[in-house]
């Protein structure tokens, strides 16, 4: 009985109808794209079976991220920018630099403690347990560094 009725409640759910705003953009190359985000100059679609358009002839309030500062927020020159960007990227070169010889010490330290010791063997729990740790460690740094490449990447 309870597997029906969860079967009921899954075939509702395609039933439910989709409400979102649909918009035809045509770009300066004639390339045409439908979105569900509104671009400047873009037209709205109206779809059978959609939802009515506001009362009055009203447009759909815009989300925040049309307007993404306001219009009286501070701009700075593109020089002072240029210069903060450059700062940027400085400062993660410095990281990545100091990022990468952390990581070549745990890679030697990783090589050191991988030989086993008078009495040790390859299966004892200490040993284990020591070797993982390097690793992880190796791998840490090797995860930062790919973190700061992608943000150096992310720079104009």
């Amino acid at each position: 009985m309870q597997t029906a009725r969860f079967f009921f409640l899954l075939c509702l759910i395609p039933a439910a109808p989709a409400q979102a705003e649909i918009y035809k953009y045509v770009d300066e190359n004639g390339q045409v794209t439908f979105t569900d985000v509104y671009k400047k100059g873009a037209k709205r679609i109206d779809l059978p079976g959609a939802p009515a358009p506001l009362p009055g002839g009203g447009k759909a309030p815009r989300r925040a991220s049309y307007h993404p500062s306001p219009a009286d927020f501070p701009r700075i020159d593109a020089g002072t920018q240029k210069r903060r960007d450059d700062i940027r990227r400085q400062v993660l070169q410095d990281e990545i630099s100091g990022e990468r010889r952390n990581a070549d010490e745990a890679r030697r330290q990783l090589a050191l403690g991988e030989r086993l010791q008078p009495g040790e063997r390859a299966t004892d729990a200490t040993y284990l347990n020591r070797v993982n740790k390097l690793r992880a460690s190796v791998q840490q740094h090797e995860q930062n560094i790919a973190a700061i490449q992608r943000e150096l990447a992310n720079l104009k």
